[in-house]
C-alpha cells in the first residue's frame, strides 16, 4: 500500500466565510483520505507563532491555507521571516475579498477544488517583500481606501461581504489628500507622481475588482503598479474598474486619470 501523504489545513475562523470549512470537514476530511491524504485541521487566530512551531516539528506534504488575502500574507510572512520550510501550498478561499485566489481561478466548489490540490498542478509565481519580512501575493497599496479592511468591522464583514467595504469607503471620498509618490523602476529609472493612490500589483485583480490590468501575470518576474493621479472630482474615478483598461486615443490602456509601469520585484518605492 502506498504511503500515506500528511496535509494540515490552517484556517481562519474570523474569516468572511470560514464557516465552510468546519461544515464541510468531514467531506473534505474524506475526500481527501480516498486519495491518500490523511488531515490536521489548525484553527488560527492571532497567533501565528503557532504555525511557525507546528511546521518546523511536523513535517507535512501539503499546507492549505483558508482564509483571505490578509490570512494568506500573515501566514507565509511568518513562515518566510523565520526561515520556516514548507510544503507546496493549497489555498481554498474563505475571506471577504479573495483576489489572490480569483488571479488563479481556484474553485470554490469543495469537490473540484480537492481534484484540483490532489492532480499535482502546483505552480510558480511572484510574490512582493516588504522590508524584508511582509510577504503580499496580491497588491499592495497605499493612500485612498487602502485603510478599509483594517477598519471594517469584522461583525459587519460577515453580514454585508464586500458590501461593507464600500460603506465604510464613502467617507473617505470626502477627504482626499495627495502626497508625493518615488517609485525605483528595473535600471533605476524613478517614476515621481501627485498621488492620492497607488497599488503594487501582482497579477489582474485589487479590492475585489477583477480584470483591473488585464495583461498582468502572477509569474513573468514583474509586479504592475498603479498610480492614481491627483483627481479634484471623485465622480472622475471609474465608477466600473474594469474601464481602466479601455483602449484610450494615445493607446495607453488606461483611464486618462491613472497610470501604470511594471517593476521588477526586487526594486523599492517611496512615499513622502
Amino acid at each position: 500500500m502506498e504511503k500515506l501523504k500528511k496535509a494540515i489545513l490552517v484556517y481562519n475562523p474570523k474569516s468572511g466565510n470560514a464557516n465552510i470549512i468546519l461544515s464541510n470537514f468531514d467531506l473534505i476530511t474524506t475526500k481527501l483520505l480516498e486519495k491518500g491524504i490523511t488531515l490536521t485541521l489548525y484553527s488560527i487566530n492571532q497567533n501565528y507563532d503557532l504555525l511557525t512551531e507546528i511546521l518546523k516539528n511536523e513535517k507535512y506534504d501539503i499546507l492549505i491555507l483558508s482564509g483571505g488575502d490578509g490570512t494568506l500574507s500573515r501566514c507565509l510572512s511568518e513562515l518566510y521571516s523565520k526561515n520556516i520550510e514548507f510544503p507546496e501550498v493549497a489555498i481554498f478561499p474563505t475571506g471577504t475579498s479573495n483576489d489572490f485566489a480569483k488571479a488563479l481561478k481556484i474553485e470554490e466548489n469543495i469537490g473540484n477544488w480537492i481534484e484540483k490540490i490532489t492532480d499535482k498542478t502546483a505552480k510558480n509565481i511572484d510574490f512582493g517583500l516588504i522590508n524584508g519580512k511582509t510577504v503580499f501575493l496580491s497588491s499592495y497599496a497605499g493612500g485612498l481606501f487602502t485603510k478599509i479592511s483594517y477598519n471594517t468591522d469584522k461583525a459587519l464583514k460577515k453580514t454585508f461581504g464586500k458590501v461593507a467595504y464600500y460603506i465604510n469607503g464613502l467617507g473617505e471620498l470626502t477627504n482626499i489628500k495627495t502626497f508625493d509618490l518615488e517609485i525605483v523602476l528595473d535600471g533605476n529609472e524613478k517614476v515621481k507622481e501627485k498621488a492620492i493612490l497607488y497599488a503594487i500589483l501582482n497579477g489582474k485583480s485589487v479590492g475585489g475588482f477583477e480584470n483591473v490590468i488585464d495583461e498582468a501575470s502572477m509569474n513573468d518576474g514583474f509586479m504592475d503598479i498603479l498610480i492614481v493621479k491627483n483627481i479634484d472630482n471623485p465622480l472622475d474615478i471609474p465608477k466600473n474598474p474594469n474601464r481602466f483598461n479601455e483602449q484610450q486615443p494615445n493607446k495607453q490602456r488606461l483611464h486618462p486619470n491613472f497610470t501604470s509601469q511594471k517593476m521588477r520585484n526586487k526594486k523599492s518605492y517611496r512615499r513622502n
